[in-house]
């Protein structure tokens, strides 16, 4: 399963990464920390070329920006044992730090009446030129209608 869209970093806590990638006849976005990784999937493939759109039209110059998806999954549905794992995947210009680019995931597990905070992956000025390239690339390969805008 390789990645379409992809950005890894390293720190001092050890391996991150945020990718889009297609399993099967899916598409998910992988989220991973040092010691921890999931995978949520998209609702299709018309959101992940809203991704991709929205990754060729982060602006150059400071304004504001930000495209926001919600992605879950619920196991055992109707169960007494159902749970929903979803998350928020963000990409933009944080306007309280100079407009900087960045990616955003964070996750949250739901078991009857409780939630919980799952994973959090931020990556601050990730290298924009790369993934542009990567969402060209992806849009030239899996064609489709336009993307809407939000």
């Amino acid at each position: 399963m390789d990645p379409m869209l992809s950005c890894r970093w390293r720190d001092q806590d050890g391996e991150w990464e945020l990718s889009v990638r297609h399993n099967g006849s899916d598409w998910e976005l992988f989220a991973a920390a040092p010691l921890w990784s999931e995978s949520l999937p998209f609702a299709g493939p018309d959101e992940v070329r809203r991704l991709a759109q929205a990754l060729l039209d982060l602006p150059a110059d400071p304004e504001p920006y930000e495209f926001e998806w919600e992605l879950s999954r619920t196991e055992f549905a109707r169960t007494e044992k159902e749970r929903t794992h979803f998350a928020t995947f963000a990409v933009g210009l944080d306007p309280t730090d100079d407009h900087r680019p960045y990616l955003a995931y964070q996750s949250y597990h739901q078991l009857g009446q409780a939630t919980g905070l799952g994973l959090e992956v931020i990556c601050e000025d990730p290298p924009v030129d790369h993934l542009r390239a990567q969402a060209h690339a992806f849009l030239t390969n899996c064609p489709g209608p336009p993307p809407l805008r939000q």
